[in-house]
């Protein structure tokens, strides 16, 4: 890594989408764990969470596709930047609530601890990329 950071560099790239599907099995224990406490949705399995992740991380993919198209047809950096910090949770909020039949009050604390868990998910899944290129 150290004697040729570019070959690190180009490794973690062509991990990184080798290896998105390891973020499905990285969130889903972090769903589950909002829903811990209520028997209401213990009946929600782990399939139930594993399609709320793929969903997520498929628009997360396609919003961030379009925003690169955007920032490459010239829309300046603040609008990107602006809607890259309104567009995640306000997503997050609309699908937990949809999907789990929540109350407006239950999905927003779980949309802000679910985007806190996200800071959790992002390391690890960066931590593996780094382990498979370093390794690799």
């Amino acid at each position: 890594a150290n004697s040729n950071p570019s070959l690190l560099f180009y490794k973690l790239q062509n991990n990184a989408y080798k290896f998105s599907w390891a973020l499905i099995p990285i969130s889903v224990p972090f769903v589950w764990l909002l829903f811990l406490h209520r028997r209401r949705y213990r009946a929600y399995g782990a399939y139930d969470h594993v399609v709320f992740v793929t969903y997520s991380i498929a628009f997360m993919s396609l919003g961030f596709i379009a925003l690169l198209i955007a920032s490459l047809i010239g829309l300046s950096g603040g609008w990107i930047a602006l809607a890259v910090m309104l567009i995640p949770p306000i997503h997050i909020y609309k699908q937990l609530k949809g999907a789990y039949q929540l109350s407006r009050w239950s999905a927003l604390w779980r949309t802000f601890v679910l985007l806190w868990f996200v800071t959790f998910t992002i390391t690890l899944f960066f931590l593996l990329l780094l382990t498979l290129g370093v390794l690799g």
